[in-house]
Parts: C-alpha cells; structure tokens; sequence
C-alpha cells in the first residue's frame, strides 16, 4: 500500500512535465513563418472592477487570416497596409514573435512568453525538485498543475 502513493504520484508528474515540455516545443520550434498585410490595428480599453477603478489597453493586430496580441509600442508603429512578418506555432497556431518586414528586431508578446515559455519552465522545475529530492511540494504542484491544465486548453481553443 506504501508503495501505490508515490508511483500514483510519480505518474501524475511525469504527465504534467510531458504537457509542459510539449508547450515549451510549441513556444520553442519556429514553425511557419508568414509575411502578411495588416488589415486592422484595434485597441480595446479594458477596466478592472475593483476599488482602485485601474485600466489598460490591449492592442490587437488583424491579417487576413490571423489576428494576435501585440506590444503597445508595436500597435503605434504599425499602420494599415503595412506588412508585418510572424511565426506561427506548430501545434497550436499561436503567433510566437512579430515584427515588420525588413526590420531585424522580433518581438514576443509577453502573455505567449510568459504561457510558453516562463510558466511551463518553472513547473519543470518544480517537478524536478518534487521528484528527484523527495520534498512534499504538494500544493505548489497543484497549483503548477492547473496552470499547466489552464495553458494547455487556452491554447487548443485560441
């Protein structure tokens, strides 16, 4: 019966660091990269409702076939018409790094490095300690969990 718990426990990490080695191969391989015509540059104002009543923008970048989030700095340059050149992923068709045509500086948009990258990286890391250390991690590894989870089904849907 000892002996049931951790290998049960040891099989749940070895799913998760399979889910975030695959959205870090998503985030990581360069897949297909495309040069296109900006149809559109939309910034949406957004509010938190909370006692301080802060706010943003967030700015959107319309193609033919794709739209995707973008820097503040990058909306402001971009123009209709221009041409703008980005990869998109493997797996999950999420735009990796933008940049105008001809321009040598690529830009990720901080929420895909963030998803991508960051997050699946540093619950690795977790695993790693979890697993190779002996340590009872259990609610930082839940957490790492959902969030893995929460990655994984907002980048099959978007």
């Amino acid at each position: 019966m000892s002996n049931t718990k951790p290998r049960f426990r040891n099989i749940f990490l070895a799913i998760f660091s399979a889910i975030a080695l695959v959205l870090i191969l998503d985030f990581a391989l360069s897949g297909k990269v495309i040069n296109a015509q900006v149809a559109g540059v939309q910034s949406e104002y957004q509010q938190y409702y909370n006692a301080a009543q802060n706010y943003h923008y967030s700015y959107m970048v319309f193609t033919e076939e794709h739209a995707f989030p973008v820097s503040e700095s990058f909306a402001e340059t971009v123009k209709k018409g221009d041409s703008v050149e980005f990869s998109v992923s493997i797996l999950f068709n999420q735009v990796n790094w933008y940049r105008m045509s001809g321009d040598d500086n690529r830009s990720v948009y901080s929420l895909r490095l963030m998803a991508g990258l960051v997050a699946p990286l540093l619950a690795l890391i977790v695993f790693f300690i979890a697993y190779r250390f002996k340590r009872n991690l259990s609610t930082l590894i839940f957490v790492f969990q959902v969030l893995l989870l929460a990655d994984l089904i907002l980048s099959v849907i978007y």
